[in-house]
């Protein structure tokens, strides 16, 4: 089983990546579950996509995804 560190959203314009925030993990929680049930974006807006990528304890991306401003704001606003 991987272990996971941290989910950094991030929005991402052109190939530049600029951090909005990060969240981590706390005893009890479960990072991949907060990762499954995040809905990807499918249809970004313009160039502008903002993205939920899952850290591992390594320090290198497991997965990433597109995510909506909604999910966005309802990730940083509730970690």
């Amino acid at each position: 089983m991987l272990d996971h560190s941290k989910i950094l959203v991030c929005y991402e314009v052109s190939s530049q990546r600029v951090s909005l925030g990060e969240i981590f993990g706390t005893h009890g929680s479960s990072l991949s579950d907060l990762w499954r049930s995040t809905p990807t974006d499918l249809m970004p807006i313009s160039g502008l996509v903002y993205r939920m990528s899952l850290i591992g304890d390594d320090g290198r991306m497991i997965a990433d995804k597109a995510i909506s401003i909604t999910s966005v704001d309802r990730l940083l606003l509730d970690a």
